[in-house]
């Protein structure tokens, strides 16, 4: 076999824009996106309020705008989520809208998945033609937690999107030379830090690295856009977080997740480096599964329905390919690296300025960076996080199938790595088909039997010698697109059965029940109806109709009653928030009359090892607050005691 593969060029035309527009790609492109729509839209009420963490914070943002401004979980502002609020904006201005319901909270995503496909086509066309971007547009379009995070309320759908228009601005920019838009593509990184915090900063070395290699403009001007881009990413990610951080705490909500009651300890500690590097406290073992210890407060209902563990299976290389993971993601990895790799090794020796080799680096470097942090984050790590992955890797395989397809027209021993391709990645979807052998058992052998026949003519059309260059590439045609449906086959079921079945969790996975993580949420109807009435009733003047341990718990109240609730202690229900101190105070001023008691002891956000406690405001209930009995409102939760401050 020759050596000298980046001959090639020589023989058959690598990767280039097509001169014309070919009939077939907007009727294929309208498919793909009414493909999407439907996806992504159809029965999605079933859904409910998906992650109920959001939808109570959603609910309250309706209600107050300074909950909306500092994204608090209610309306009463105790306490904010764990994430920045740009996401529960757009979702609370859509409830404002259209009211607020399953509808008006988890359209916004299913309009951002959408557009997110129609970018991504955009972006890929401009520079390696109609074939490669349809290949993305519908890959990206049919990745199994694709489907299931654009149906949900989770964050990461509209962080996708603004990391693909990031792409798009990107890829502008090392194509002209010009600053302005690099200083886009700033903006929309710095919108999605606002999103998902430092997650969104995974994109920077590729984009960096595209702008200063292949921009058309002197060095000297490249290193100053970057300069001048990396001041706008600067002020815009920041711009939320020194707000909030200025404002005196007594005068806003606790920022949950941080220990200090800071943004900034939220950005950089819970959501940025101990997601990579581990952290104890937010990420021990007893509380995020896998180790034992006491669990968080949830109300009756509202513990995890089945599937993996909290964290994913291990980090390391094979952390994708899981039992919990490889399902929602990893199907079609390896047609992207074997692509990946031969596109670059086609574009390797272009000139500095080719957009063809710039554009493997702004997606195969968002891929790859992406690919390593997953597989090795020490710390909360989720499934469904690898919907971050699903724009670079769905560029990334049409970008390298249509090399692989044009290699394989050489006639030379290279064409070989289309069916070796092909081959692998189908086999490897038997593989992941054959995990759950009671979903569609009969797609596992015609996966098997439709990838063998796709192997075998694309091999025989280049040993034979009787075989005609006209007959070679009917056979090219016909063993692409059946290559194609097979790899597909796999990730599409699972799609398609997300679509008929409730995503309504914490943590959403795509396919049959129990593929991935259960998670909290439409699992808890919140309290006994008798309770629910008895607390409300007898709110009077209070702002908040109870306090209970942690916001899995106190969530579904909120949805349930319409009413304020302090999630003490945040999330986790480790968080020192409210203290005996602030309790006392509340009370005194007639904010808070009901404590929601349930004699459980949650972790320490500090300390090695971690220690149980109970939370301070809850201490300070038992010592100062008398018992409701049970026969004034019906049977409490189990195990649970009300306490009346007043």
């Amino acid at each position: 076999m020759s050596t000298d593969l980046l001959t090639v060029p020589a023989t058959a035309p690598v990767v280039t824009e097509q001169p014309a527009r070919p009939r077939w790609s907007r009727p294929a492109l309208a498919a793909v996106l009414v493909l999407a729509a439907g996806l992504y839209t159809w029965a999605l009420s079933i859904n409910g309020y998906a992650n109920t963490f959001y939808a109570a914070a959603v609910l309250g943002e309706t209600q107050s705008w300074k909950a909306f401004f500092f994204g608090a979980l209610d309306a009463g502002s105790a306490v904010t989520v764990d994430k920045p609020p740009l996401a529960l904006w757009v979702q609370a201005l859509s409830a404002r809208a259209f009211g607020f319901n399953s509808w008006s909270l988890l359209l916004p995503q299913a309009v951002a998945g959408v557009l997110t496909v129609a970018v991504l086509h955009l972006v890929v066309r401009r520079t390696y033609g109609h074939l490669a971007a349809i290949i993305a547009a519908l890959v990206f379009t049919l990745t199994p937690i694709t489907v299931a995070i654009t149906r949900h309320n989770n964050p990461d759908t509209l962080l996708v999107l603004l990391l693909v228009l990031a792409a798009w601005a990107c890829s502008n920019a090392v194509r002209s030379g010009r600053w302005l838009p690099m200083v886009w593509c700033a903006l929309a990184v710095g919108l999605a830090f606002n999103t998902k915090m430092l997650q969104a900063y995974l994109v920077l070395p590729a984009f960096g690295l595209a702008y200063l290699v292949a921009a058309p403009n002197r060095l000297r001007s490249r290193i100053a856009g970057l300069g001048i881009a990396s001041a706008v990413l600067l002020a815009v990610s920041a711009s939320w977080m020194l707000v909030v951080d200025a404002i005196p705490a007594a005068d806003r909500p606790y920022i949950d997740g941080s220990l200090d009651n800071t943004v900034s300890d939220l950005v950089f500690g819970y959501n940025g480096l101990g997601r990579v590097l581990g952290q104890t406290g937010f990420a021990s073992p007893g509380l995020m599964g896998g180790g034992g210890g006491r669990m968080p407060n949830f109300p009756a209902g509202a513990m995890p329905r089945g599937g993996g563990g909290f964290g994913g299976d291990q980090s390391g290389l094979g952390r994708l390919f899981s039992s919990q993971v490889g399902s929602q993601i990893s199907w079609l990895l390896p047609l992207a690296a074997i692509g990946g790799l031969v596109a670059l090794a086609l574009a390797w020796r272009a000139r500095r300025t080719d957009q063809r080799r710039a554009g493997l680096i702004i997606w195969g470097g968002w891929l790859l960076t992406t690919f390593v942090v997953f597989s090795f984050a020490q710390g909360i790590w989720h499934p469904y996080y690898t919907t971050a992955l699903a724009p670079e890797l769905a560029a990334v395989v049409g970008i390298g199938l249509v090399a692989l397809i044009r290699l394989y027209r050489t006639a030379t021993p290279w064409a070989l790595l289309l069916p070796v391709a092909l081959g692998i990645t189908g086999f490897w979807g038997v593989a992941l088909l054959d995990r759950n052998t009671s979903f569609v058992p009969w797609l596992v052998p015609v996966v098997a039997m439709t990838t063998s026949a796709v192997v075998v003519a694309l091999v025989l059309g280049l040993i034979i010698p009787a075989v005609t260059p006209v007959v070679r590439q009917r056979i090219l045609a016909a063993s692409v697109v059946a290559g194609l449906l097979a790899v597909l086959a796999g990730p599409s079921a699972y799609a398609a059965s997300t679509v008929d079945t409730p995503v309504s969790s914490t943590f959403p996975a795509a396919g049959p029940a129990g593929a991935g993580f259960g998670g909290f949420g439409q699992g808890s109807s919140g309290l006994p109806t008798a309770l629910a009435n008895y607390l409300v009733a007898n709110q009077g003047k209070a702002t908040w109709i109870v306090a209970m341990v942690g916001s899995a718990a106190a969530s579904p109240v909120i949805l349930q009653t319409g009413k304020p609730v302090i999630a003490i202690g945040g999330y986790n229900g480790n968080v020192p928030v409210p203290t005996a101190a602030q309790m006392s105070s509340l009370v005194a001023s007639g904010q808070l009359r009901f404590l929601l008691d349930s004699n459980t002891e949650v972790r320490s956000v500090s300390g090695d090892p971690v220690q149980a406690f109970v939370p301070e405001a809850v201490q300070w209930a038992r010592t100062h607050c008398k018992v409701v009995t049970p026969s004034a409102y019906g049977s409490a939760p189990t195990g649970s005691t009300l306490y009346d401050c007043s």
